[in-house]
């Protein structure tokens, strides 16, 4: 979860980073094209025309913005003849309709972007450099402007949910193919070795050094492969009706046949919860139980007694039951009070308990089906396991 949140904070960063570049480098381009249109205006020229005695002339600091910006400006009088002009072009006529003045007015004039402005004297028109202006009028409907307004918010949020979404969706999607690629390869490796393990348990003696080693390796594999599904949520889990009272008795006899006179496995079931059920994943049921019994016997080498107990948890009305609780206790070593506090402790991220994998898995497993669970212990004594269904 927090390798989660550092990349998607870094990508968030990233996104941020790269909205911010693109605003400077929009304003960048605005400011540095803003071109003839936003420095030579038409009024101005408008203003810079003069007549003195039916002779027009252009004020010299508005002639040397027309030559620095190869412009050009004429002034068209009301009979559409031009009366005046300054650096116009040959292929620029020299008298006008009424249909020329409103079609150059509003579009181009010989491909000349062109303004005009309306004087005493006619009609001044400023001509800017061919392929300078984009200019084409843009007509909307008051009530489009209008709609256009009121979207703006949903607009934004819209923009921010999949800035918000993108990154996390993106970096999910990462994690859940490594993740993937984990699972496949843990789960390579461990079928690699249990082919192998195999053919040592058949071959060492019952109860022999050897024999209790190729079980621990075997556990130690399947509560790598249950713990890392658990883990990144790789896992395909069957949920299933279970009949604890059975499933029990099966586990229990299954560990007399495996160990020798040095441990003793004791089965003390409650007759009535003979019809008692929970509906997980078999398998994960399982591998928890057996991790609780596994652990007993891995820590505490010169044997001791290990006691799995089932018993009924009755409503407060005591009309009727309405769980269970499971119990695995032995009277070995036990454990002290820093490691049971540790082990009641909530899961952490690159934590392992003393204890080892296997507890690790069991608390996990109650987590997903959200059985209680607490550990408790005094040392020299017992250690002990009750969770709840």
């Amino acid at each position: 979860m927090k390798m989660f949140f550092g990349y998607l904070a870094s990508m968030m960063m990233v996104l941020v980073s790269l909205f911010i570049v693109d605003i400077a480098v929009i304003s960048i381009i605005n400011l540095k094209t803003m071109g003839t249109k936003g420095i030579l205006d038409v009024r101005d020229v408008s203003q810079s025309i003069t007549c003195v005695d039916g002779t027009y002339s252009l004020e010299s600091g508005m002639e040397d913005l027309l030559d620095k910006y190869s412009s050009f400006a004429m002034l068209i009088a009301d009979n559409g003849e031009v009366v005046w002009e300054y650096a116009k072009p040959v292929e620029v006529p020299d008298h006008y309709d009424m249909k020329d003045v409103v079609s150059f007015a509003r579009w181009y004039l010989k491909d000349y972007p062109v303004y005009t402005w309306a004087s005493d004297d006619g009609i001044v028109v400023l001509g800017l450099p061919k392929k300078t202006v984009w200019k084409y009028p843009l007509d909307f409907n008051m009530t489009t402007i209008s709609g256009l307004m009121r979207s703006v918010p949903y607009i934004i949020i819209i923009n921010a949910v999949i800035l918000i979404l993108l990154p996390i969706l993106i970096t999910k999607h990462w994690i859940n193919l490594r993740e993937r690629s984990r699972t496949a390869w843990i789960a390579g490796v461990s079928h690699d070795i249990r082919t192998p393990l195999s053919l040592v348990l058949a071959s060492v003696e019952k109860g022999s050094v050897a024999e209790k080693q190729c079980f621990k390796i075997r556990d130690l594999i399947g509560n790598l492969n249950t713990e890392n599904k658990l883990d990144s949520g790789t896992g395909k889990w069957v949920d299933e009706k279970i009949a604890l009272v059975p499933l029990l008795r099966e586990i229990v006899c299954d560990y007399i046949n495996s160990y020798g006179d040095e441990y003793t496995f004791e089965a003390n079931i409650d007759e009535s919860l003979g019809d008692f059920t929970v509906n997980a994943d078999l398998s994960l049921i399982r591998r928890m139980i057996d991790n609780l019994i596994t652990n007993a016997v891995l820590h505490n080498d010169g044997g001791c007694t290990i006691q799995v107990t089932l018993e009924p948890i009755i409503n407060r009305s005591k009309t009727r039951i309405s769980g269970a609780k499971l119990t695995v206790s032995d009277n070995g070593r036990g454990a002290d009070a820093g490691k049971i506090k540790a082990l009641n402790a909530g899961i952490k991220n690159n934590y392992l308990p003393e204890h080892g994998l296997g507890l690790r898995v069991v608390k996990e497993v109650a987590k997903k089906y959200r059985y209680p669970v607490r550990f408790s212990s005094n040392q020299g004594s017992f250690f002990k396991c009750e969770i709840y269904f």
